[in-house]
């Protein structure tokens, strides 16, 4: 009782930290913009299970999974590089070291949606089959595929976070939803066929990729970095120990949690039928929706740690680790309580009542973004400290040793609620490795600081 009475005292004085309070007032400012697009998310998905249907809706949720898959294999997580390396080079205020790290990014970026489209395109009639697509959704598949093209957001993303440009990438992300959903709403008014719900969700995309990209490299200009560009290629690379490593790894991590993210989605839809996979959109999107600020917190809360490393501060580095994941389980136990009272009510009111069997999904997806948002400072604090590798092995273990095979055999048996306890197991394992780990790696980084500082006197007195 009386930890609950100071506990109103201790939340105020974690916020007298500068650090943690800026992390906050970034998130805040993400989602405003991520709140409003939570719902008219949510406002889209509903317009489409009433417009078409649990199959048909199941249908075009694979066709938009199929893509975004994609995009997760094949786009590098070249942000990760721009704001691990750059914040060194602003720190040292070495603008010809940033302008040859963000050609370099730049560079993965072209060469990732290039790739993923050719796979989109040649992979869709191979994939289409075990899913139940006919020729003709096969053939929207292919042409929805260009979307790819657009997603060379990865530097500006990076640059933007790195400036805190929050603000802009707030109003960015409401673009896209508030387009998809005015052009699905549109194609529902005059009953339009099937391809047209596609289309719609692509004009949307392509404009909100083409805006971050204007916006991300018109901050650059804004900022100075761009002075005295040339585009030689001549030692890009120079400068950034491990940059190849970092962007590989990074990129093979974010492939690896796209897996629980987009890919079971899709293994829904192939071990049980599209139906099954519709449900289980229902609930994973649902789930996002509300754990949203997680995601915003670790966007925000990553340049604070690449700060801090560059800096060696691995104290304030512990302290931002605890105090924000102390913060996110209470909000986890609250977005679940709101589950479990309120998700029967909220489904068939909005989706109609072919989708209260998602009833269970949701609460286990809510579940498992709970403990994502528990554990949501450590990925960013293994990154800050050039350790993309431990998350990278935490995630790949976990996910192809405990997590597939569970969600294929419950998948099986279970449908849609078999998916979601899988889900839930995986999120819980990965909590507890991270824990560990990221824990184990800090120690050492202290150490290390703390012996190279007693070295140093000893230097001076020789």
């Amino acid at each position: 009782m009386n930890a609950l009475l100071y506990l109103p005292r201790t939340v105020r004085h974690w916020f007298s930290d500068g650090i943690l309070r800026r992390t906050f007032k970034n998130a805040g400012m993400l989602l405003t913009g991520r709140a409003t697009n939570g719902l008219l998310s949510l406002a889209t998905l509903s317009l489409l299970a009433h417009s078409l249907g649990i199959d048909r809706f199941g249908i075009i949720v694979l066709v938009q999974t199929y893509v975004l898959v994609l995009i997760a294999f094949a786009t590098f997580q070249s942000w990760q590089a721009v704001i691990r390396y750059g914040a060194i080079c602003l720190e040292r205020k070495d603008i010809a070291s940033f302008q040859s790290l963000i050609k370099f990014t730049f560079l993965l970026d072209v060469a990732g949606v290039l790739f993923g489209f050719a796979l989109g395109w040649f992979l869709a009639p191979i994939v289409g089959p075990y899913v139940d697509w006919s020729p003709d959704v096969i053939r929207y598949a292919q042409l929805y595929s260009f979307l790819i093209l657009f997603t060379m957001i990865a530097t500006p993303m990076g640059i933007l976070r790195l400036c805190d440009r929050f603000d802009l990438l707030a109003w960015q992300t409401v673009l896209t939803p508030l387009l998809r959903l005015v052009g699905c709403a549109a194609v529902a008014l005059v009953d339009g066929p099937f391809w047209a719900y596609l289309m719609a969700w692509f004009i949307a995309g392509a404009a909100g990729g083409t805006l971050l990209v204007f916006l991300g490299w018109r901050e650059a200009v804004r900022q100075g970095f761009l002075k005295g560009w040339t585009w030689s290629l001549k030692g890009i690379t120079q400068g950034h120990p491990g940059l190849w490593k970092f962007s590989i790894i990074s990129t093979l991590h974010a492939s690896v949690q796209m897996i629980p993210s987009q890919l079971s989605t899709f293994i829904v839809g192939w071990v049980a039928a599209p139906a099954a996979a519709g449900l289980f959109k229902v609930g994973r999107d649902v789930a996002t929706a509300l754990s949203k600020p997680a995601e915003l917190l670790n966007q925000s809360i990553y340049p604070e740690f690449a700060r801090l490393g560059s800096k060696g501060s691995w104290h304030d580095f512990a302290k931002l680790i605890l105090r924000g994941g102390a913060m996110g389980g209470g909000a986890a136990v609250v977005l679940l309580l709101i589950a479990l009272a309120f998700g029967t009510p909220f489904l068939t009111v909005f989706f109609g009542a072919a989708f209260a069997g998602a009833y269970w999904p949701l609460v286990m997806l809510i579940g498992s973004a709970g403990l994502t948002i528990c554990g949501f400072p450590m990925d960013p604090a293994l990154f800050a400290m050039g350790r993309p590798g431990i998350a990278l092995r935490i995630g790949t273990v976990v996910i192809i040793v405990l997590y597939l095979p569970l969600l294929v055999v419950m998948t099986k048996h279970y449908g849609a609620v078999g998916a979601a306890a899988a889900t839930l197991m995986a999120a819980g394992m990965t909590l507890i490795s991270m824990s560990l780990f990221t824990a184990a790696q800090l120690r050492r980084q202290a150490a290390a600081c703390s012996s190279s500082e007693d070295a140093a006197p000893q230097s001076a007195l020789s």
